[in-house]
């Protein structure tokens, strides 16, 4: 996902330890007892007003005996806003229900446990979030939701949670002029009277409500031939086609990239939609929305692409299981977006990138010093920072240096296909990495995830006869970092040696035989830790 407003690129614990972090959010109780299996909505849109009219049929399974559960849905708001419920039925009986603080309770009794029920939830109203309903930048009407991270709730019924997921259908009654796109394959559009349309799409991979999304509005569509065996197409603006058409015809180069070194693609088919959204990139499975004004017609979206492709693997398939693990999803899909780039255009380009997320990581501790998993956090969106992205991306990519490409590479695919279509934390990473590496990983996963901060060093070093002295001392408050660190010492005609330590402590010396006189000392030739620090030559 990248945010216009929040991004920071240009575009844009272990779990078995603390398991009250599995659900968090007020969810646990609730998502132990009912589990969602599918949902089919039925909702009605107009040019008239901005009232939708709909009808959810949720398919529950019921884990336990309840009296009562409860659905996520927005209720009506002092300005009119929010959703009316008109009726409820369980089983095709009318059931008694509450409605307020943006939940739905409905009395039912559910005495034995692995029970299934049918519940119809018919209702209407204007979306305050959620379900975006406005114009583009041609002035033409569009509709689009906008369910991240639990805005679902404001246009539809649900358990607005990320390790909640359930296929899903939607069928979209909207005037005849208009296109529909939503997750999932197409499987019918009738005209009905008064012209008007009704498209029917359905996903049968279970999806987070997160990434359930629709999309209607006057589109251009191009369906892009490739060798994948994946319908791809790119919906655009009419105003915007042969811009729009040019500049996502990248699409299938991260596609294939991923399939090969990842997994097969997990959906059905990949859209690449023009939208009228607050987001620059949003990962809506099977259909990606992109800002409106993203299409130049000059190819230069490359990354952006790349990045919401990658999201469908990590993000849409394997899940996070609570939003406080969203590194998963975004740090996932910020390093492969790297790896992309370093398979395509070469090493240094990919050394560059990295980088450049160090200093954006070093400079977002300045200023908020808090872990990757910050469970103090309850804005969901404020997750949405470069811990979650660039730290995340930088944790893998020390990872990467921690097992060797090909053990990477073989934990990736182990990690995925173990959770797709499910939901994972970090600690099931963890565990994977351990099993593919024989390591134990404690020390790793604890300081670079759930522990705030980086090594800040400071490294002095001189020259006796044929050695080199090198002194390197944490600064950083708190933690003690323990990592591996290369020197490379640079000789008089250019070349480097290089050289590694580990630290462990807060202050350590080390002593490096060479050949020849010293002029220089490069840290991390090589660009495989995230730290900060300087270098003083002198003795010491």
């Amino acid at each position: 996902m990248t945010i216009k407003r929040l991004r920071y690129h240009p575009w844009l614990v272990i779990s078995l330890l603390m398991p009250f972090y599995i659900f968090g959010q007020q969810h646990q109780d609730r998502l132990q007892k009912i589990d969602v299996q599918h949902y089919d909505f039925s909702i009605s849109l107009s040019d008239t007003s901005d009232m939708i009219f709909s009808k959810a049929i949720i398919t529950i399974l019921f884990n336990k005996p309840v009296r009562v559960f409860t659905l996520n849905l927005a209720d009506q708001d002092e300005n009119g806003k929010g959703m009316v419920v008109k009726n409820v039925k369980v089983n095709g009986i009318d059931t008694d229900f509450r409605h307020h603080d943006d939940s739905l309770y409905i009395y039912y009794n559910v005495g034995k446990p692995n029970t299934t029920a049918m519940v119809n939830v018919e209702y209407s109203g204007i979306p305050d979030d959620g379900l975006i309903i406005s114009k583009n930048k041609f002035g033409d009407r569009t509709f689009f939701a906008d369910s991240w991270p639990d805005h679902a709730h404001y246009w539809f019924p649900c358990i607005d949670h990320p390790s909640d997921k359930a296929t899903v259908e939607f069928k979209v009654s909207a005037p005849e002029n208009y296109e529909v796109i939503a997750n999932g394959d197409m499987i019918k559009e009738t005209i009905t009277d008064h012209n008007y349309k009704i498209t029917d799409w359905q996903s049968d991979e279970p999806l987070p409500t997160k990434v359930m999304v629709i999309g209607v509005a006057d589109f251009a569509i191009d369906n892009v031939e490739n060798n994948l065996d994946i319908p791809v197409s790119t919906w655009v603006y009419p105003m915007d086609a042969e811009k729009g058409f040019a500049d996502y015809l990248i699409t299938t180069e991260p596609l294939s990239f991923y399939i090969t070194n990842v997994a097969p693609y997990p959906f059905s088919k990949l859209a690449n939609v023009q939208s009228t959204t607050i987001f620059g990139g949003m990962e809506n499975a099977g259909n990606i929305f992109y800002a409106e004004n993203l299409v130049t017609g000059n190819q230069r979206q490359e990354e952006i692409i790349a990045h919401e492709i990658a999201h469908q693997w990590f993000g849409n398939s394997v899940t996070e299981g609570n939003w406080h693990h969203v590194w998963l999803s975004e740090g996932f899909a910020t390093y492969l977006t790297h790896l992309y780039y370093e398979n395509k255009y070469g090493r240094d380009v990919f050394k560059s990138r990295m980088e450049s997320d160090r200093k954006v990581v070093i400079r977002y501790a300045s200023r908020n010093f808090a872990p990757v998993i910050d469970t103090t956090i309850t804005d969901y969106l404020d997750l949405l920072n470069p811990n979650s992205y660039e730290k995340g991306a930088w944790f893998l990519h020390m990872l990467r240096k921690e097992l060797g490409d090909d053990l990477f590479w073989n934990c990736i695919r182990a990690f995925y296909e173990k959770f797709k279509y499910s939901n994972a934390l970090t600690g099931d990473l963890k565990i994977i990495a351990e099993s593919a590496s024989g390591k134990d990983m404690d020390t790793f996963f604890e300081q670079w995830l759930y522990k705030a901060g980086h090594p800040v060093i400071n490294i002095s070093w001189y020259q006796k006869k044929k050695n080199i002295l090198v002194q390197i001392e944490q600064l950083q408050k708190g933690t003690v970092f323990d990592f591996p660190l290369e020197l490379g010492f640079v000789r008089k005609d250019g070349s480097i040696k290089t050289g590694s330590v580990h630290m462990k402590k807060v202050l350590e010396t080390f002593s490096f035989p060479v050949e020849t006189t010293i002029k220089d000392l490069v840290v991390d030739p090589d660009v495989w830790l995230l730290y900060d620090g300087k270098v003083t030559k002198g003795k010491f």
